[in-house]
């Protein structure tokens, strides 16, 4: 099942577009050592359009999303792509524990509920396949996945755990949220983008931007207008309550700001905005030119948002 190289999608000469975000030399340099990792374990694997098929100690072949560690790799700069390779192999490894305690855990809802918590991803990820993961839709282009949160790994639950389990999707989303509210919160910035102020919650846990789903913890209820967000990758939520025209300059550095920290990664969601309002939640799309980023909100958006703003900013 070994890939070469220079396979279609792996070769050091051609960068295909998934891994865009790197340079050529980035590109030959993440293949090369990736390739020689993978030969100095003795891993047979396969890839297919940026995913890494391979056996890691199970019977059975696993996906790697390579997205994700070539950011952390780009973030890590060309000499370290050996060593974080291997960390990251490491932790594949040792994740073989954690993935036997999810099976163990499927069996038992009384154990498993502590570890039960809500995952973002951009809905695009899960295009086959849906029936065995336990999902919420959250916007037209995100959605949240039921996990464990395990000691060494982030695991998805497996559907037919809910048959064992005899307990209902609501009750499971809310039990996740609770977990989150205690554990899942990290430190917020405000930061000033010229006659604005923008929030900013970072954190090393997979789990900052799914806070979103708790953003009514951080926003006023007296806000008509509700909030803009983002949550470009897994370790970031980015918030702004709207409350008058300084929204605009929030939207015009936020639209720049998710599109910039989702590329980066690691963990990338999605470069959109989005619009929160009583616990709904919709997508303020954007679009990548040649030249800018291009904010394409939807209608009802533009009439009872940005008109009523423009309004105000002219009685002013």
């Amino acid at each position: 099942m070994s890939s070469s190289p220079n396979s279609p999608g792996f070769d050091p000469a051609r960068r295909p577009e998934w891994a865009r975000f790197l340079g050529e030399d980035e590109w030959r340099e993440f293949v090369l050592a990736l390739t020689a990792e993978l030969a100095r374990r003795h891993v047979a694997y396969r890839v297919d359009e940026g995913v890494l098929w391979a056996r890691w100690g199970s019977d059975e072949d696993e996906a790697l999303g390579l997205t994700n560690l070539a950011q952390l790799c780009r973030a890590a700069g060309i000499e370290s792509f050996p060593l974080v390779i291997s960390s990251h192999f490491d932790a594949l490894v040792a994740g073989r524990g954690d993935r036997e305690l999810a099976g163990q855990l499927g069996a038992n809802i009384v154990a498993a509920r502590p570890h039960l918590k809500l995952r973002l991803y951009a809905r695009d990820t899960f295009t086959g396949g849906t029936d065995q993961f336990v999902l919420h839709d959250v916007a037209d282009d995100l959605t949240a996945v039921l996990c464990y949160d395990l000691p060494s790994n982030v695991v998805t639950v497996a559907a037919d755990s809910l048959g064992k389990w005899g307990v209902s999707r609501d009750e499971l989303y809310y039990q996740a949220l609770a977990n989150q509210r205690r554990t899942e919160r990290g430190p917020i910035e405000d930061i000033d983008v010229g006659g604005a102020v923008v929030k900013a919650m970072t954190g090393e846990s997979f789990f900052i931007a799914s806070n979103l789903l708790l953003l009514s913890d951080f926003v006023p209820p007296e806000a008509p207008f509700g909030a803009l967000a983002a949550v470009p990758n897994r370790h970031t939520l980015i918030w702004h309550v709207i409350t008058d025209p300084s929204a605009l300059r929030a939207i015009d550095a936020m639209v720049v700001m998710a599109s910039n920290l989702c590329a980066e990664g690691p963990g990338s969601i999605s470069p959109n905005l989005f619009w929160w309002r009583e616990g709904a939640i919709r997508t303020l799309p954007t679009r990548e030119t040649e030249e800018h980023y291009e904010f394409v909100p939807p209608d009802d958006f533009v009439n009872e948002v940005l008109e009523a703003l423009a309004e105000r900013a002219e009685m002013n």
